[in-house]
């Protein structure tokens, strides 16, 4: 079942004050993801990837095209519809640190979402901290005290306490440690699984999308070229700058 679609969506950008300048960041583009799906979108710095989650998450509007959630857009969505789309599509972004507020601690960071959206806090704190492989003692502690990868495990526990449907990942392993990015996309995979929580992975690294991902898109400077099963992609990319992007991948 069709859980997103993006129909035409486009986004351009105006700056400048005397002299309006247009930059469009984002061309028409159509895809949609399916209900506990992983689709991946990789690119280059610059060419429209974080601006696709930020539409997809509600953070800027199209200025062409539509959104649907379950076949409905979402300029057609009562407020109690809004509310639970918002509580559906969650966001893990590079820099876990600038989600958490300083002066809250960990547990009060955990919860915090989950007072946003008038959900009671849960009663299996500890077990939920120890399937996110950290102690129980971080719980008291504050952001500064934790490292990085500890600090994205948080992130995501925050956000799996909400039941999303759709989990976008924005970069989500750019920032750490080799050893620790497998640890975070393993358990994001098993949790995709087990929930059915589909995925949307924005990243550079192809061994990432190639490892985690049903589906893969290739964006360049706001066009999406193609998307395609992860397989079918890598053997038989059908865009000439699909098959640049591939191989200079591998020559790296």
């Amino acid at each position: 079942m069709e859980l997103l679609r993006l129909k035409e969506v486009s986004k351009t950008y105006v700056s400048g004050f005397f002299k309006k300048k247009r930059q469009t960041v984002l061309h028409p583009i159509t895809f949609g993801i399916d209900q506990g799906e992983i689709v991946g979108i990789a690119g280059v710095s610059g060419a429209g990837k974080t601006t696709i989650l930020r539409l997809v998450k509600g953070f800027s509007k199209p200025d062409t095209g539509q959104i649907y959630w379950h076949g409905k857009s979402l300029d057609n969505l009562s407020r109690e519809e809004r509310l639970e789309y918002k509580r559906n599509i969650q966001i893990l972004s590079q820099n876990p640190i600038t989600a958490l507020n300083p002066r809250m601690t960990i547990r009060e960071s955990l919860c915090e979402p989950l007072y946003v959206h008038h959900l009671p806090e849960p009663e299996n704190l500890e077990e939920t901290l120890a399937k996110l492989q950290l102690r129980r003692e971080l719980l008291e502690r504050y952001p500064h005290q934790l490292s990085g990868g500890e600090l994205q495990r948080i992130c995501l526990g925050r956000l799996l306490f909400l039941r999303p449907s759709l989990l976008l990942l924005d970069e989500p392993t750019s920032m750490l440690d080799v050893s620790v990015q497998a640890q975070i996309m393993q358990f994001i995979l098993r949790i995709s699984q087990v929930r059915h929580m589909a995925c949307l992975l924005i990243s550079h690294d192809l061994n990432l999308l190639r490892a985690c991902c049903t589906r893969i898109g290739i964006l360049q400077e706001g066009r999406l070229l193609e998307m395609q099963e992860t397989q079918i992609l890598f053997s038989h990319p059908k865009h000439e700058y699909t098959r640049e992007f591939l191989r200079a991948f591998e020559e790296y």
